[in-house]
């Protein structure tokens, strides 16, 4: 079994998928809004002491710290 952890936890570079969501109804809705959906790979482009910038479907969104532990990511790899 592949291990989950936290999406604000990934450095940068690093890719993986998305898992599940540790959030109520209305965060959910913004974040699959945004493309965030079950097995989409999402990439690590930045993670700074307040916000983690991810890109997701060739676009980049800016999640506060607290919203990028709420998503929780598998099958990490680093990226190239």
């Amino acid at each position: 079994m592949e291990s989950v952890c936290p999406l604000a936890f990934l450095a940068p570079g690093t890719v993986a998928r998305v898992a599940w969501f540790r959030a109520g109804k209305g965060l959910q809705t913004r974040l699959f809004g945004m493309g965030f959906c079950p097995d989409v790979r999402v990439k690590v482009v930045s993670a700074d002491r307040g916000s983690v910038i991810v890109s997701v479907g060739g676009a980049r969104y800016a999640l506060s710290r607290g919203a990028a532990m709420r998503v929780m990511v598998r099958g990490i790899e680093e990226s190239a």
